[in-house]
């Protein structure tokens, strides 16, 4: 059901409801459920994102968290059981940190976007020489934010999170919340309670003084290898891609990390994801870089004014990395855009084929500060998305060449667009069918705004036939779910057991309906868009505007 061209209210909603504080919910709460949930449905819906923006100081003094980036972590699961009942839970993940600001009366440390303008000279040198002498307060299980993106059986950690009858879901045992830095947060999947934090530095020491990492690691399905791209800061920027996989003695024994590749650049860049396909790691280098080696992040205590200008004559960059021999073997370079997702990637012959949601620069990061998101009247739109495919061709020529050249970088050669959705159907947040990845597939999901309705984020759900797309067809390709005065999150496809076609299953989300102050979690025919079910929030329950979401199926499922 394409809804594209149905009459909307001209005038604002109150969607701003999704920036305010969310109280934890820390026991089961059942939902009440509309419609029939899919009997084969059964597991657990995991959101991610920013729960609380405004805080009060021991001595009264109100303390604003200026940016949606920066808001404290809270962990959301909704959980779907077996005779389509529905119960909702979520925990705040990062209260030694709340605690913190709370004491100091204002927002203390490195942070993404929060500004202080009434900080003098003095004190950004006295911050900047104390971080770099003495280094950040000490790490708590709670002690920081991290509250991106969950993933699940990360090699090397003790099982956690049993269920009712005892046992382990192999699906989930244990869950690791990841950040754009060099930390990662274990939590419980079950009862979501923080357990520690750890880095990649514990893994292995060579590791400990690498500055950031993307939030999305990829991981290989059908392997369980989770790899990474760990960035040190300096005159020349040195990225290692890493790869993390199970002992050989056992999954509860230290993992084996091998560092593939080193990659160095005069661009010390903010990369919130990267691309993988079946054979290669692709670092996918955007431009949104920092000024003065990064070493701009200490003086400025955020990253959002520590970025460079955008530079429109500053090329766009793809290092391929082949997984089996651990060699960067050859190097891609496009005009200059920037991105937060990556969607798919994928060989095709000698080729390689990337997909992502590209903008045309890193300014987007600015629209997002949270007291021009809740202005529902003059507030700014953020900029929007393209989708964009990318083509890298005759990989294993440049491989060759590179060979022929050990030791220097392989030199750089034209990446290709195939196509890109027309700008006037933006896209974000992006969703596929799981059994897809790192393969060649055909339905994008993801979340768009109309521009129709006087809203500043999205207000519908997308899908995309990228066969279509990719003939030209740009006026049938998508069709959209919508409806009045509802903010959607990312969709979260899950296949329907034994399914043949690529888009058999459903979609889930979680929707803010602005009209009613309340939320739901939206069940979508994914082949359709047509509602199948949802799961009511008790009246006056919002979910906040989050991330990211992952389901997790039972292990009956």
């Amino acid at each position: 059901m394409d809804l594209s061209t149905k009459t909307a209210s001209e005038k604002p909603w109150p969607y701003s409801s999704g920036y305010d504080n969310c109280p934890e919910v820390l026991e089961p709460t059942p939902l009440t459920v509309k419609g029939t949930i899919p009997p084969w449905l059964e597991g657990a819906l995991y959101r991610s994102g920013p729960g609380a923006y405004d805080l009060k100081s021991e001595s009264g003094k109100d303390i604003h968290i200026q940016h949606w980036f920066d808001g404290l972590a809270q962990i959301h699961r909704y959980e779907i059981q077996r005779g389509g009942r529905v119960s909702y839970r979520s925990r705040n993940t990062s209260n030694d940190l709340r605690k913190r600001y709370e004491k100091a009366e204002s927002v203390t440390d490195v942070t993404f976007c929060q500004r202080d303008p009434c900080k003098t000279i003095f004190q950004k040198f006295f911050t900047t020489f104390k971080i770099a002498t003495v280094g950040n307060p000490p790490m708590g299980g709670t002690g920081t934010n991290v509250g991106v993106i969950p993933t699940f059986n990360f090699p090397g950690l003790m099982e956690t999170g049993p269920t009712k009858t005892g046992k382990t879901n192999p699906n989930a045992r244990n869950m690791v919340m990841n950040t754009d830095g060099n930390v990662l947060q274990e939590l419980d999947p079950v009862t979501l309670e923080p357990i520690r934090l750890f880095t990649y530095g514990d893994i292995d020491d060579a590791l400990k003084s690498s500055n950031i990492a993307p939030a999305h690691p990829c991981i290989d399905p059908d392997t369980n290898e989770h790899f990474t791209i760990l960035q040190t800061f300096g005159p020349t920027a040195v990225y290692k891609v890493i790869r993390i996989r199970q002992s050989p003695m056992g999954p509860t024994r230290e993992p084996d990390l091998d560092v593939l590749a080193e990659i160095k650049s005069p661009r010390a860049s903010y990369l919130h994801s990267f691309c993988m396909t079946k054979r290669y790691v692709v670092m996918a280098h955007w431009q949104c870089d920092f000024a003065a080696y990064g070493l701009s992040v200490l003086w400025y205590g955020n990253a959002w004014e520590s970025f460079k200008a955008h530079d429109p004559n500053v090329k766009s960059s793809f290092y391929v990395i082949d997984r089996l021999i651990g060699r960067h073997v050859a190097t891609f370079e496009c005009d200059p855009y920037y991105a937060f997702h990556t969607i798919n990637g994928f060989d095709e012959g000698d080729d390689i084929v990337l997909d992502i949601a590209a903008y045309k620069d890193h300014t987007v990061i600015g629209d997002y500060y949270i007291d021009n998101l809740r202005d529902e009247v003059n507030g700014k739109p953020p900029q929007q998305a393209t989708l964009r495919r990318y083509r890298l061709k005759n990989v294993s020529k440049q491989a060759s060449l590179a060979a022929a050249t050990r030791g220097v970088p392989p030199k750089p050669v034209p990446a290709e667009i195939d196509f890109q959705l027309k700008p006037e159907i933006n896209f974000e947040l992006p969703a596929i069918n799981p059994s897809r990845y790192l393969r060649n597939y055909r339905y994008i999901y993801g979340v768009n705004r109309s521009g129709e309705r006087k809203t500043l984020i999205y207000d519908r759900i997308i899908k995309v036939d990228l066969d279509k797309l990719k003939q030209g067809d740009q006026e049938t390709c998508a069709k959209f779910w919508m409806e009045d005065q509802c903010t959607p999150s990312e969709p979260v496809f899950v296949p329907t057991p034994n399914a043949t076609d690529e888009d058999d299953g459903v979609l889930l989300s979680i929707v803010l309906d602005g009209s009613r102050r309340t939320g739901f979690m939206l069940i979508l025919d994914a082949r359709t868009l047509e509602e199948i079910a949802r799961a009511d929030m008790p009246e006056g329950r919002v979910a906040p505007h989050n991330f990211h979401g992952v389901y997790v199926p039972n292990m009956t499922t």
